[in-house]
């Protein structure tokens, strides 16, 4: 890893004195130190704008990794991992991907290249829109993958056909600014689009439009469900707090009386009874009736299949995920089988369906937290540290921090890392889910038994929607003959009593 102590130089100066510069769809303002595009805007440290700017004023020249450091880093003693770190925030930040990159591209042992177009702006555009309230973090499944996965970004097989159709309307509608969205369908559609947008200020437009809708034709099943799904994405593990369940199952039950062949809302209805009321029984009839309604359908399988591993029933949850795979095959890409295997304490089959996912899929960050546990839990502790490291860049994690988790890594193996974690009570979901839960995992993992409970205690009290799995994820297998544990888990698959 090569080290550079450079010159003097305070910072970077680019070449053109443009203070906004086009990078494909992106704008980069410099005076703000953000990214945006259209209603996207994403926040960049200093040293993030700079670096980019090097690039803006060396287009498809490979830079040397020395270069950049003495160039961006002036003044300080740093190494490689530091440009790392940097470059994958900065393709983060514009949704690149590192194995077929549009905007960086990395040449293996000597740098990297900046291969997309970009230009300077004279007049700067106008203010782009307030950066959207970030999405609350689903511990829970929502369509594919691990339940620490976010809510979907593009939850296009949520929406009900209705929906899906309308949608493909919106461009028309586009067309005409001055035309007023007043109609029913109109408004599906400015909802419909609103929903499938990924952002929270989406989802609470979305409500608002569905609303609208039922003022002019109250018996509107989808946008009952609409309303439904909106609030569930937004709420995330508040969706648990028996008011907020109450709502969205009162909605989803609207839905339904209108129109009892709606699958999404025997589906939704089937995740609230299961992630916030923990009535097994009830989400899996509204699972297998979604089921019934849609055979060839590919979403109710799945989530009947973390149903089924919750109980323990590993080869049902398996056998529903192939039923998945077979109705749509783009299921073969989801890590859900490597989750099943990891709580089934296969962690050899895991670590084969992991890799035979990632040799044609490009890695993401679902990859990395499904590796991080695999490795962890086989003991090869070097490759797990790596995998975490990439999250905790992921997560934003500065310099400084990177280094004192290298150092308790050094130090202490993967128990350090754990603890360093547990000690500074960060709060970054780390593949661990968020606090308090994460930090009982950590106390676990640093053989802190006694906190390690505290901590659980507190997550089933709020409660946290992963501890659904409590009974089955290896994890907590050092916990299994503590008695306040073992209460624990009795009272966690008890069904929440409702008035």
């Amino acid at each position: 890893m090569s080290q550079t102590s450079a010159s003097p130089l305070k910072t970077y100066l680019p070449k053109h004195p443009a203070k906004v510069f086009a990078i494909d769809s992106w704008r980069l303002c410099v005076h703000s130190n953000s990214l945006s595009s259209g209603d996207q805007r994403v926040e960049l440290e200093h040293r993030l704008v700079a670096l980019l700017l090097m690039f803006i004023d060396h287009p498809g020249e490979v830079l040397e990794k020395e270069r950049i450091l003495a160039t961006i880093w002036q003044g300080k003693v740093v190494n490689d991992d530091s440009l790392a770190v940097a470059i994958s925030h900065l393709r983060k930040a514009l949704g690149d991907n590192p194995r077929s990159p549009r905007y960086i591209k990395t040449i293996p042992g000597v740098g990297y290249q900046f291969i997309a177009s970009a230009a300077p702006v004279e007049e700067a555009p106008a203010t782009p829109a307030p950066v959207p309230e970030a999405a609350p973090l689903n511990p829970v499944i929502a369509e594919r993958g691990y339940p620490h996965r976010r809510f979907p970004r593009s939850p296009g097989l949520w929406i009900p056909i209705l929906l899906a159709c309308l949608v493909l309307l919106t461009a028309w509608y586009a067309r005409d600014e001055k035309k007023p969205v007043s109609s029913p369908d109109e408004l599906l559609v400015l909802a419909g689009t609103q929903l499938a947008s990924g952002q929270a200020e989406g989802w609470r437009q979305a409500i608002g439009s569905f609303r609208q809708v039922l003022k002019l034709q109250p018996r509107t099943a989808a946008a009952y469900l609409g309303i439904a799904q909106a609030k569930m994405w937004l709420l995330g593990e508040q969706l648990a707090q028996p008011a907020h369940c109450d709502e969205v199952i009162g909605l989803l039950d609207k839905a339904i009386q209108i129109d009892s062949s709606l699958v999404d809302a025997w589906r939704e209805r089937g995740n609230a009874y299961f992630w916030c009321r923990r009535d097994t029984l009830t989400a899996e009839a509204n699972y297998q009736r979604a089921m019934a309604l849609a055979p060839e359908g590919d979403t109710a399988p799945m989530q009947l299949a973390q149903l089924r591993l919750a109980q323990g029933r590993f080869e049902e949850s398996l056998a529903l995920m192939d039923l998945a795979r077979q109705h749509n095959p783009l299921n073969y890409s989801v890590p859900m089988v490597v989750w099943i295997y990891q709580m089934n304490r296969r962690q050899d089959l895991a670590w084969a369906e992991l890799q035979r996912i990632t040799r044609a899929e490009p890695d993401d960050r679902y990859y990395h937290v499904s590796a991080q546990r695999v490795l962890a839990s086989m003991g090869r502790e070097e490759e797990s540290f790596a995998h975490w490291q990439w999250l905790m860049a992921d997560a934003g994690f500065d310099d400084d921090k990177l280094q004192a988790v290298q150092a308790a890594f050094a130090e202490a193996g993967l128990s350090g890392v754990n603890r360093w974690l547990l000690e500074t009570r960060d709060t970054a979901d780390l593949g661990q889910y968020l606090p308090p839960l994460s930090w009982a995992r950590y106390a676990l993992a640093a053989g802190e038994t006694t906190q390690a409970l505290e901590f659980l205690e507190q997550a089933a009290a709020l409660p946290q929607v992963p501890l659904l799995w409590i009974a089955v994820d290896p994890a907590y297998s050092t916990l299994s003959d503590e008695p306040r544990f073992r209460t624990l888990v009795t009272r966690l698959q008890k069904p929440v009593q409702t008035n």
